[in-house]
């Protein structure tokens, strides 16, 4: 039986400032509470004469809202400078945001150069560094996995995600920001029904020092990146069993954590405590937080006007990989009213489809798709392919903006 888990709750009712707004006042309140809730867990002897390295989420940035899809720069900050004065010997800060980013974009978006140089740390570059394969022979689907090798340079890892929902995994939390450590090359590779178990196959090589999430605004609908902002959450949740503090969070947007396959895999697997009655939480009571989030809505048929969405057996990485680019595209202002069919699933065999009389241009929508595309529509001007399994969105959302003549970047 695995003993109580310590899971840190801080909450304030009002935070002076905005969360781009880096003035003593805002910069000093969200070190106040950062410092609070890891006050459990003694930093000090953490991290003290050890390199650190710190993992926020900068998955793929809105500039309208930013820190409710990103890691709050200002606690990244606060983590900085507490980092250096409890004596850490190196501090990292790094993250791989989503396919086609560069973890420079990512830097230049985040905007704490200067707080960087202040406590003379730098910033990590994965996608520059070199790669190894590493053994995993406990994991049950990755018996290896590629590990960006400068991540093995840094003694501690802290792990600073966000706290919203997610409409693939359910959460975005603590095992799912270390996604971001996998080098993009691999991503796609495991990100349908088997993410839940290759997120646990993850912890087998890298478990995070100490879990901080930062929920001073949080993100609930389309999550993870079109969702809407949960503006004024302010809280913090602090833990070093990454599953208890992903459970506590999960309660918090009104989720049972039982619901959450990741999770239940990573108790079962011994990774840390999923049930509450295993954990104890100290600082604000988490039953004066809850509230329930709104929750994302994976499937596209009839989400959106002019768009026809025939699934026929698709899985939930095609699911979400559309939905999200058709959300991000709607979020831009790019979707058309003209009629557009998207084709999902169909990895048995060709069918001959019934289509609408106007479908409009058609889409087969990853490799279950490519015999239904050779078969039936590979020589119609209006029928293009997407590769992949799934394509990643963003590919869906070039290739929508080129056919339909749209700027992609306007």
């Amino acid at each position: 039986m695995l003993s109580k888990s310590v899971v840190s709750v801080t909450h304030r009712l009002q935070i002076p400032g905005d969360p781009r707004d880096f003035t003593p006042a805002s910069l000093s309140a969200i070190q106040e509470m950062v410092q609070e809730a890891l006050s459990p867990f003694n930093l000090a002897a953490l991290v003290k004469g050890r390199s650190v390295l710190i993992k926020p989420n900068l998955v793929r940035p809105r500039s309208d809202i930013p820190t409710a899809t990103t890691t709050d720069p200002r606690v990244l900050i606060a983590l900085l400078r507490l980092c250096r004065d409890a004596g850490a010997s190196r501090i990292g800060l790094g993250d791989k945001p989503g396919i086609g980013l560069s973890c420079r974009g990512g830097q230049q978006f985040l905007g704490i150069d200067d707080y960087l140089t202040e406590v003379g740390a730098h910033f990590v570059y994965f996608d520059e560094s070199e790669e190894i394969w590493e053994d995993n022979p406990r994991g049950r689907i990755c018996n290896s996995i590629p590990i960006p090798r400068v991540l093995r340079e840094y003694e501690v890892l802290l792990n600073v995600p966000k706290l919203k929902l997610h409409m693939h995994t359910g959460i975005s939390l603590g095992i799912k920001n270390l996604f971001g450590l996998v080098p993009e090359h691999f991503r796609m590779k495991h990100h349908r029904e088997d993410l839940h178990r290759f997120l646990i196959d993850y912890l087998y090589l890298v478990k995070p020092s100490l879990t901080l999430i930062d929920g001073i605004w949080a993100l609930e609908g389309q999550a993870p990146i079109c969702g809407t902002p949960v503006k004024d959450f302010n809280t913090l949740i602090a833990a070093t069993d990454i599953v208890a503090g992903d459970s506590i969070g999960t309660s918090l947007m009104g989720i049972n954590p039982r619901e959450i396959t990741m999770l239940r895999m990573a108790q079962a697997d011994g990774f840390g405590n999923l049930d509450h009655d295993r954990i104890e939480v100290i600082g604000t009571s988490p039953q004066t937080l809850q509230r329930h989030f709104t929750q994302p809505v994976l499937s596209s048929q009839d989400a959106y006007p002019g768009f026809d969405v025939i699934v026929h057996g698709g899985c939930v990485g095609c699911l979400s990989s559309l939905r999200h680019a058709l959300d991000r595209l709607n979020l831009a202002g790019k979707l058309r009213l003209d009629p557009q069919t998207i084709l999902l699933g169909l990895h048995h065999e060709a069918e001959d489809i019934q289509l609408k009389s106007e479908p409009g241009k058609l889409w087969c929508y990853g490799n279950c798709c490519l015999e239904q595309f050779i078969q039936h529509y590979k020589d119609q001007d209006y029928a293009h392919l997407l590769e992949g399994c799934p394509p990643h969105f963003m590919e869906f959302y070039r290739q929508y903006c080129k056919v339909n003549g749209i700027d992609p970047n306007s």
